[in-house]
């Protein structure tokens, strides 16, 4: 091997180290956060976070990770790489929901008191408009073309789309009792929301927001993730301590995993494989095999892990 053949494999590496996917898990009661390594699945770090932070969206695009504050008044913004936390954006009532474009250049948060979500520039981390959607919002994500944001507004157990180019509400309708977390397809067709009081799953045609089916799950369901080629929808029941994985062709349940205490946020690994899931009474993330559908790890996190959002780096 030549000189020049050995650092160019040695820069290849070094960059595949770089790149390896973190969790970053929020624990609301130890005000901080636990970055979890995913190829040991070893918590490396814990980052302190005022606030009683909740929600979580990685930016794919800039490497920043977006924590929302209720307490804080706001959200922070994470490096990354550093794993250091280097602004806190003010933005006022409880911020729970939180989410970024696919394209990286936008940040949503919701406010859930004020019954609006918040659009900041992720470059200058400013305001560019508050939005006026239903009560209570809570879940959000955003369509593969940055066209689209949906919005699970609890109190008003509907789900609004609004167009991102006018800024506008394009269309609301009626899902389950108290929809929460929100899923989108990759392909920005299928939209899934978790509807906390009817314990069950809203499926819509994400275009024009018809509804498709309502899937049955267990007690409380609070947040979703796709996984093994999106013909699997993993569904977190706060409950009954367990995870509902329903057939995305069929759209049945067809298997409850048991989980630690409590289950909320859940997000996929890069491989599509294993699943994570944040045990807020535990205060653990379980690890799921979704071509098993058993917990193949229990990694301990911290007091209180909530991590509503996208919560795995790229």
């Amino acid at each position: 091997m030549t000189r020049a053949s050995f650092l160019i494999l040695l820069l290849v590496n070094s960059n595949g180290l770089l790149a390896q996917p973190y969790a970053f898990i929020t624990n609301q009661l130890d005000n901080n956060v636990a970055v979890i390594e995913l190829k040991s699945n070893q918590v490396i770090k814990s980052i302190t976070v005022q606030g009683k932070p909740v929600g979580v969206a990685v930016n794919h695009q800039t490497d920043q990770v977006y924590i929302s504050t209720p307490e804080g008044n706001g959200f922070v913004v994470l490096d990354a790489k550093s794993l250091q936390q280097t602004s806190h954006v003010q933005v006022g009532g409880a911020s729970v929901g939180i989410a970024v474009s696919p394209d990286g250049q936008r940040i949503f948060v919701a406010n859930w008191y004020e019954n609006s979500v918040s659009i900041f520039n992720s470059a200058s981390l400013k305001l560019v408009k508050k939005l006026k959607v239903g009560k209570s919002p809570s879940g959000l994500v955003i369509s593969p073309d940055s066209r689209w944001l949906y919005v699970a507004n609890r109190m008003d157990d509907t789900l609004s789309q609004i167009d991102l180019v006018t800024l506008r509400t394009r269309n609301t309708t009626k899902v389950g009792t108290h929809p929460f977390g929100v899923s989108l397809d990759k392909k920005g067709e299928r939209l899934y929301s978790a509807n906390v009081e009817s314990n069950d799953v809203s499926v819509l045609n994400a275009k024009n927001l018809k509804r498709i089916a309502r899937v049955k799950v267990g007690g409380r369901p609070y947040a979703l993730a796709l996984a093994s080629n999106e013909k699997l929808l993993f569904v977190t029941n706060q409950d009954d301590n367990s995870v509902s994985v329903i057939d995305t062709t069929t759209l049945k349940e067809i298997k409850q995993i048991k989980v630690g205490e409590k289950p909320e946020g859940i997000s996929t690994h890069v491989d599509d494989r294993h699943v994570y899931v944040a045990n807020w009474f535990d205060g653990t993330v379980s690890v799921i095999d979704a071509q098993t559908l058993n917990v193949v790890e229990t990694i301990t996190t911290g007091d209180g892990s909530r991590a509503f959002g996208d919560f795995i780096s790229h």
